[in-house]
């Protein structure tokens, strides 16, 4: 008798399959994450969100532009080549991310994130074949009202988001978020006495939300962010056999030992001390701008989806590879950009018992 009352209370709506459905009515693996939950967590961008979802793993490798790699129940495309496309696909207010550093950028303020689990190779296309990622922002809404955020940290750290909803009469309204963030490095290359691996971010976002008709809506998303900062180096844990005769090379100690050093382990890893080549850098700055436009259509029943959009990502990137003072290896000047135009139509309804859905 008690399965008889159905009680439903703050129920999740998702849009994974491509239309609005409670979550626990979606025939798929899906864990969604409302706004607020990602807000009292302190997400700040989807390597977060790891926290929040167990199936989920992001990680940063040589680089947190080119080189993140995300998996979902432990597949997906590892390797610091920015040619792969990651096996799981990023997608946020239903435009396609074409690399997992995106993963990596702050984010405004959020309705949901949806991570879907498996392959979606059917409604994501070919790109998602461990799984996909949705990000759907908050949009613009009718009643006025400005927020603002701020926050301050260990290592110099500070950030601040900001924005605000103006309606323009009853069937336009705009919207804006903003964030910057900065932070100092962790680790300090003993030989410039600079500190690496630090935060130096903005982005800015700018929506429009225009009900044409009671059975017809358009967003429009206009964004940029930018990011220049020195990344991504490491603490040595062990020493190989080649390294007495490298501190001799560029004027070690007598004996070729380094301070701190027993054998070939590093006992001062606490510290966070490495060595960076002289007159070698690390460099990491990446440009992300994007404008996309969604209609939504009810005609005579079925729903009309178009979501068109343009996408420019560049990055540059300088490193020193070897991550020692003689000049072995490094990447200098490696400059990687993708632009996109993506394009997506579909049309949903019903039909008596059938839900149908064509793209």
């Amino acid at each position: 008798m008690a399965q008889d009352e159905e009680v439903v209370e703050d129920e999740i709506v998702v849009t994974a399959t491509g239309r609005s459905a409670a979550i626990q009515d979606v025939p798929i693996a899906v864990t969604a994450v409302s706004g607020e939950t990602l807000q009292n967590s302190g997400v700040e961008n989807l390597l977060d969100i790891t926290q929040l979802a167990p199936s989920l793993a992001i990680g940063v490798g040589q680089s947190s532009a080119t080189g993140t790699i995300a998996y979902i129940r432990g597949i997906g495309t590892g390797a610091d080549n920015p040619g792969f496309e990651s096996a799981v696909g990023f997608f946020i207010d239903g435009v396609y991310r074409a690399r997992a550093g995106i993963a990596v950028s702050d984010l405004p303020e959020l309705e949901r994130i949806e991570i879907l689990r498996g392959p979606q190779g059917t409604l994501y296309g070919r790109n998602t074949s461990a799984g996909a990622i949705s990000v759907i922002t908050a949009g613009p809404e009718f009643d006025p009202g400005l927020w603002l955020e701020a926050g301050v940290g260990d290592y110099g750290y500070g950030s601040m988001k900001g924005g605000g909803n103006l309606p323009l009469g009853d069937t336009f309204a705009v919207r804006v978020d903003g964030s910057l963030r900065t932070r100092d490095g962790y680790l300090h290359d003993i030989t410039s006495n600079r500190d690496i691996n630090n935060q130096n971010r903005w982005s800015a976002r700018g929506q429009a939300l225009w009900d044409i008709t009671p059975d017809a809506s358009l967003r429009v998303i206009v964004d940029t962010s930018e990011t220049d900062e020195e990344c991504c180096a490491v603490t040595p844990i062990q020493y190989g056999t080649t390294q007495n005769a490298i501190n001799l090379i560029v004027g070690g100690a007598a004996n070729g030992e380094v301070p701190g050093r027993v054998g070939n382990l590093n006992t001062q890893l606490e510290s966070r001390n490495q060595t960076v080549t002289p007159g070698r850098v690390y460099v990491e700055q990446v440009e992300d701008d994007g404008i996309s436009g969604e209609l939504n259509w009810d005609i005579g029943g079925v729903n009309l989806t178009s979501i068109t959009a343009y996408r420019d990502w560049n990055a540059l990137r300088g490193q020193d590879v070897d991550f020692n003072r003689i000049d072995i290896a490094y990447r200098e000047g490696l400059t990687i950009g993708f632009e996109n135009i993506t394009q997506e139509l579909r049309l949903q309804g019903e039909a008596g018992n059938i839900d149908w859905l064509v793209g």
